[in-house]
C-alpha cells in the first residue's frame, strides 16, 4: 500500500478531539489502517487498556487527550494561581495524565516484545513558558511531558520509540475553536504572541505527528517537539 504509513494499524485515542481529526485524516491518506477511538477514558482505571486490546495489534499509537469540555475554550481555562479549586486540576489528571500513562502502560509491553512500535503523544508545549492563569493546566502538561521523556528513554533499548509533540496557538475543536476566535480582539491578543504572526492549522500539527509515526522518528527517543510558530523554541 502506497503512503509514509502503507500497511500500519493505528491507535487514535481521542479521534474526535483536540489534533485527533486531522490525525485520522492525514494517516488515512498516508496508507494507515487507522482506529479512531472516541473512548472516554476517565470512566475506569481499566479502560485505557480496553482500548489497546480492541485495537489488536497497532503499530503506531497516537496518545491524543485533551481537558474536559466544560473547561473550554482556552479563554475559560483562565485562573489565578491562588484561586484554583481541587477539583479543577484533578480534572485535568483525570482527563490528560492518567489516561496517557495508562494507555502508554497497556501498549509499549507488545511493541517491545516485537522490538517495533511508535507511540506518539499529543501534549502541548504550554510547560515551556510560563503563562499567568494556566498554573494547573500547565502543570498536569508537564507531567505527561515528563512521562514521555523517561517511556522515550525507556523503550529505546527495544527499538521502539516513544515520543511527543507539543502544540500551542493550534486551532482546533478544543482550545482554540471557531468561534472563539471569531471575536477579532480575541484571535488579535494570541497573534499578536506568536513569531509566525498566525496560528497553526490541525493539518500543520499532524504533519508533524506523522514525522514522529514514521521512520523518521526511528533515532528519536523521549522529545517533545513544539509545533507552535515559534512561539515555543
Amino acid at each position: 500500500m502506497s503512503g509514509r504509513l502503507g500497511g500500519k494499524r493505528v491507535l487514535v485515542t481521542h479521534a474526535d478531539r483536540y489534533i485527533g481529526p486531522p490525525v485520522v485524516d492525514l494517516f488515512r491518506r498516508e496508507g494507515a489502517d487507522v482506529v479512531a477511538d472516541e473512548t472516554d477514558c476517565t470512566t475506569g482505571p481499566e479502560v485505557a487498556g480496553e482500548v489497546v486490546a480492541a485495537a489488536g495489534a497497532v503499530d503506531v499509537l497516537v496518545a491524543n487527550f485533551a481537558g474536559p469540555h466544560r473547561r473550554m475554550p482556552v479563554t475559560s481555562m483562565i485562573g489565578d494561581v491562588t484561586a484554583f479549586a481541587d477539583e479543577e486540576f484533578q480534572d485535568y489528571l483525570d482527563e490528560l495524565v492518567w489516561p496517557l500513562l495508562r494507555v502508554v502502560r497497556a501498549a509499549l509491553p507488545a511493541m517491545i516484545e516485537r522490538s517495533s512500535g511508535k507511540i506518539v503523544a499529543a501534549t502541548s508545549a504550554t510547560p515551556e513558558r510560563a503563562i499567568p492563569g494556566l498554573a494547573v493546566y500547565s502543570a498536569a502538561r508537564g507531567a505527561q511531558n515528563a512521562f514521555v521523556q523517561v517511556a522515550g528513554a525507556e523503550a529505546a533499548p527495544h527499538n521502539v520509540q516513544v515520543n511527543a509533540l507539543g502544540p500551542a496557538h493550534i486551532k482546533n475543536n478544543m482550545y482554540y475553536t471557531d468561534a472563539m476566535l471569531a471575536d477579532d480582539a480575541v484571535r488579535e491578543s494570541f497573534e499578536s504572541q506568536i513569531p509566525a504572526g498566525r496560528l497553526g492549522e490541525g493539518r500543520e500539527a499532524a504533519e508533524l505527528a506523522l514525522a514522529l509515526a514514521s521512520g523518521a522518528s526511528d533515532f528519536m527517543a523521549g522529545q517533545v517537539v513544539p509545533v507552535s510558530g515559534g512561539w515555543a523554541t
